[in-house]
């Protein structure tokens, strides 16, 4: 059974322990009359702590348990706070039905109404299982960006036939361009606010290699619209570190300066080509 997180929340609200936030997105004129209406909800054993963001900077405090934030629609948001408070994950509402329906859940305690609510889920996954997913990686992507912009996160710095073109190379051919897998792990992970080095480094960690510079006519040439010459992508064909690791194994291998560890031996151990064992095998005994 799919879990109901509008439900789920409500039930972490009454315990003063929902952690993500809800952010319920209206028209102009229901601004104040939606933010009163959650606002008398509070009482001596549960407090919502209810924002509304209804004009340009407005500087808002955050709590880390029962959130709401309330936007109107079709204005600025502050990129900042929404970057940073987004990261503990989001229940969106947009439609007005449902968002009356959401206050009236809260009030009257009325669970079994909120599967009438239309909402969309903002929260981590996996990131290695949502880069490996192919299938499914092209809606994942552009699902979770239009979400992301519907709360003033504008996730991509690139245009959208840039994104569509080194995604379908990613599909077919296993190398990924740089921006894209820094953006996928920004939408995967939440996260707006570490260096693209720090993201840079996580990425290398988790898939063992690092990024390389190649030339666009290598993807698509008609990638010359967006970037000049060379792009960075990751080839995923190949993993640095356990080739790495599987090198240092060889040498400390050869070092034990056995005669039952042949070239042969050592290459089928580890698993590397034989050329490469016998490169080290000449380097350390033929000079």
């Amino acid at each position: 059974m799919i879990e109901n997180k509008i439900k789920t929340w409500i039930d972490n609200s009454n315990k003063n322990m929902a952690s993500s936030m809800v952010i319920l997105k209206v028209n102009d004129e229901n601004i104040e009359n939606v933010f009163n209406s959650i606002k008398k909800l509070n009482n001596l054993k549960r407090h919502f702590f209810v924002n509304k963001i209804d004009y340009i900077q407005q500087e808002n405090k955050f709590s880390l348990i029962n959130q709401i934030l309330i936007i109107k629609k079709n204005l600025y948001i502050p990129i900042h706070e929404m970057k940073n408070n987004i990261r503990r994950g989001g229940i969106y509402i947009e439609d007005d039905r449902s968002i009356e329906i959401f206050i009236n859940a809260l009030d009257i305690n009325r669970i079994d109404s909120c599967n009438e609510i239309k909402y969309e889920v903002i929260e981590r996954t996996d990131f290695l299982t949502i880069l490996q997913d192919k299938t499914s990686l092209r809606k994942f992507l552009f699902d979770r960006v239009e979400i992301l912009k519907k709360i003033g996160i504008h996730a991509l710095d690139k245009h959208i036939e840039f994104y569509m073109l080194v995604l379908d190379y990613y599909i077919k051919h296993n190398v990924i361009a740089a921006n894209l897998i820094h953006k996928l792990y920004q939408i995967v992970n939440l996260d707006f606010e570490s260096s693209s080095r720090a993201i840079g480094d996580k990425i290398s960690l988790i898939c063992g290699v690092k990024s390389k510079a190649t030339h666009i006519s290598n993807i698509y040439i008609s990638l010359r619209r967006y970037v000049k010459s060379n792009i960075k992508v990751y080839d995923l064909n190949f993993n640095q570190i356990e080739y790495d690791t599987k090198l240092n194994i060889a040498i400390k291998l050869l070092n034990l300066d056995s005669k039952d560890l042949t070239v042969e031996k050592i290459s089928k151990i580890t698993e590397l080509p034989f050329c490469e064992i016998e490169k080290l095998y000449k380097q350390k005994y033929i000079r």
